[in-house]
């Protein structure tokens, strides 16, 4: 039991660095069923008595792997109540997790639904953190993963064994604790049998469609096979050496923060003098640490968003304003740069939620309304010769669209934009993502979620105030049949 000893003792000594030892904490213990949540779970109930701790279980099944989830889920339960431990097991969808967030990742959307329902388990149970198996083997393909997309400091550092809550912002004070971060997935698999305990395997995790199983399958045997037998270890002491650099600079911007930046009506000012007297490096974490008093985390912020801050608050970058992930924008004002998130008072559209399905006209001539969320639908069937009042040539605004009968069907739904949609824009052969059509159009980001789009079963027929499809476009004949369609703000909706 020598390996088992070895294991529960660095639990311990974590328990003791984190001031958890002793001092009736209660922890909310993140448990998968795979080896290394396992053996968190396993340890700290042998070591709960000697350091006063009370635990509680939490398992999310995310419902994407079937049956291998449900049997995840029992499995969990069944332990948790063997232990005599409390235990909440609860399964979401992260699919609908990713739509309603508007995140383009799977992965990134997944993460934040599990963060999000520990932190509400840790609520309920009074928990002072939550207890995660993240290993040696996790931190050095985390910091890995940082080093491909492009990283700073803050990304070499990669996981630290007890952090700030990642996920959401403002969770009371709660902590997340990683006491496995010296140990490999080896030696987790190897204590659950030696304690004669049992685990289960995680299909999920050999998934080629996620980064991190690449990095982990493919990537990190590599480098250890034909670059450096040690690159775990070596990305592990990156990352502590990292850690402590960061500690450091943040000591530095505190002494200097009072002077740079101040809060103000929900963002951050800066002062653009005491900005440019700063080294080039606490200028861009200047930037971040706006950014998270703004947002609540620096999840969606890259080390390129930061450069392109400096650059504009020097005055290398043309225009008077940059827009950052989350609906964050920094403006320059008079002697000032001003990071907020706003939707602004010109925002033309009111929040799209849900889909909202109506029935096209046939009957030419006659108008109809149909409501759609906020929005009221106006349309009416017809030929070019017998356009509605709405709708004649110096009437017709953005708001109006003009639609192949025949193409577009008898039924569509409006609802709002989602990551991964695309459109035939008008006058090309092949498809553009939306995202990038809004890029080319400069459609301010916090807007982009709430402009309505009309789809139809061959596709998006028309991206409201912007464009339509070529497939939706009207024939070359006079005679086509065709449907005047107009949006405006329904009156009788609470916007």
């Amino acid at each position: 039991m020598a390996n088992a000893a070895e294991l529960e003792r660095k639990v311990a000594a974590a328990l003791r660095r984190a001031g958890y030892s002793n001092t009736g904490v209660t922890l909310v213990v993140g448990a998968s069923g795979g080896p290394d949540s396992c053996a968190l779970l396993y340890a700290l109930d042998r070591l709960k008595n000697a350091h006063g701790l009370s635990l509680h279980v939490a398992h999310l099944n995310h419902n994407f792997r079937g049956q291998e989830a449900e049997d995840d889920a029992v499995f969990v339960a069944e332990i948790a109540k063997e232990l005599g431990l409390p235990v909440t097991v609860v399964k979401e969808d992260p699919h609908e997790y990713q739509k309603k967030r508007g995140i383009s990742s799977f992965e990134q959307g997944a993460r934040e639904m599990r963060y999000g329902f520990m932190a509400r388990v840790a609520g309920e149970a009074g928990a002072r953190a939550v207890t995660v198996g993240h290993t040696a083997d996790d931190l050095a393909e985390t910091v890995l993963l940082h080093v491909l997309r492009g990283t700073g400091l803050y990304g070499l550092r990669g996981m630290g064994e007890v952090s700030e809550w990642p996920w959401p912002a403002g969770a009371g004070g709660l902590q997340l604790f990683r006491p496995l971060l010296d140990v490999t997935k080896d030696q987790t698999a190897e204590y659950c049998r030696e304690i004669g305990r049992t685990y289960r395997e995680d299909s999920g995790n050999y998934l080629w469609r996620f980064t991190r199983n690449k990095v982990r399958q493919d990537l990190m045997p590599r480098l250890a096979q034909d670059y450096n037998p040690q690159v775990r270890n070596a990305l592990v002491r990156l990352a502590r050496t990292a850690a402590e650099e960061v500690d450091f600079v943040e000591q530095e911007l505190d002494k200097v923060w009072a002077d740079v930046a101040v809060r103000s009506d929900g963002g951050v000012r800066f002062s653009k003098r005491a900005l440019n007297q700063l080294h080039p490096l606490l200028q861009r974490l200047a930037f971040r640490r706006g950014y998270i008093l703004v947002t609540g985390d620096a999840t969606r912020l890259r080390e390129s968003h930061m450069t392109a801050m400096e650059d504009l608050a020097l005055g290398e970058r043309g225009g008077r304003s940059l827009e950052l992930p989350g609906g964050v924008t920094l403006r320059q004002e008079y002697a000032e740069l001003v990071l907020s998130r706003s939707q602004g008072p010109d925002c033309p559209y009111p929040e799209l939620d849900g889909e909202y399905p109506i029935r096209l006209p046939v009957e030419t001539g006659v108008e109809t309304m149909a409501p759609a969320g906020p929005w009221l639908v106006t349309m009416q069937a017809g030929t070019a010769t017998e356009p509605p009042d709405w709708a004649a040539a110096g009437a017709r605004d953005e708001w109006t669209a003009c639609l192949g009968r025949k193409s577009i069907g008898e039924a569509a739904t409006v609802r709002a934009w989602r990551p991964g949609d695309r459109i035939q824009p008008l006058g090309m052969r092949g498809r553009k993502k939306l995202q990038d059509l809004f890029t080319d159009l400069r459609v301010p980001r916090p807007w982009r979620g709430r402009v309505p789009l009309l789809e139809c079963e061959a596709g998006i027929a028309w991206v409201v105030g912007h464009r339509i499809a070529d497939w939706a476009n009207v024939g070359p004949g006079a005679g086509e049949q065709m449907l005047w369609i107009r949006f405006s703000r329904d009156q009788d909706q609470t916007i």
